[in-house]
């Protein structure tokens, strides 16, 4: 039985879902798109008395992203995203900071990943899938060994992420979802940026992307 904890927690005004993956009695976690309420991730990790070794990004957006700059200075975590949507991490016009009146964002190391690239992390194999549409470089994270999808904001409960945004598109989007994520198995656990948890199966009857 695996002993791997997936924890989600709600951070900031959008609603936005942070992920954290670790190992039962381990303090080396995964954070997956840290929000911007930075004091709330450190009440959070302080609390789990977890440590944040690596940070996967599923893409560029203000509000999946920019408590990564303090969570590197702390942890020295390492941070993964797709070249295409590192190169919005510091564009708050295109990144949406501007939404909080957030007009520089303070810069951070990341390695770059692309379709179809492993990680292991916490002796797990963690597949990027390129997901465009949302973002032009979305990824979403899957690990098949437990049966888990992180995707971002691909993929929602019975929806689909915007495409009225900077980068963003509807043929894509909904390519990434038919012709990618929809051919994973039916019992993959689905756990979005915003929204509720899902399957695969459930979605594949039930998304509008479909209609």
């Amino acid at each position: 039985m695996s002993n791997l904890i997936i924890d989600r927690d709600l951070n900031g005004k959008l609603l936005e879902y942070v992920h954290y993956v670790y190992r039962e009695g381990e303090k080396s976690a995964i954070c997956i798109d840290p929000g911007y309420d930075t004091e709330h991730i450190f009440r959070y990790i302080d609390n789990k008395g977890i440590v944040i070794d690596n940070i996967l990004l599923t893409h560029g957006h203000f509000d999946h992203m920019l408590s990564c700059k303090a969570l590197q200075d702390r942890f020295n975590s390492n941070i993964y995203i797709s070249k295409i949507d590192e190169e919005i991490l510091y564009n708050a016009d295109n990144n949406y900071a501007i939404l909080i009146h957030k007009n520089e964002i303070d810069k951070f190391t990341v390695k770059n990943i692309a379709d179809g690239d492993v990680l292991n992390i916490l002796g797990l194999d963690i597949k990027c899938i390129s997901t465009p549409g949302h973002t032009k470089g979305g990824i979403s994270f899957y690990i098949e060994s437990e049966k888990v999808l992180f995707s971002g904001d691909t993929l929602f409960f019975e929806t689909h992420g915007r495409t009225d945004l900077y980068s963003s598109s509807f043929e894509d989007i909904k390519n990434s979802i038919v012709n990618k994520l929809f051919l994973l198995d039916d019992d993959v656990k689905v756990f979005p940026g915003h929204g509720k948890v899902t399957t695969i199966g459930y979605e594949k009857i039930n998304n509008d992307i479909l209609r």
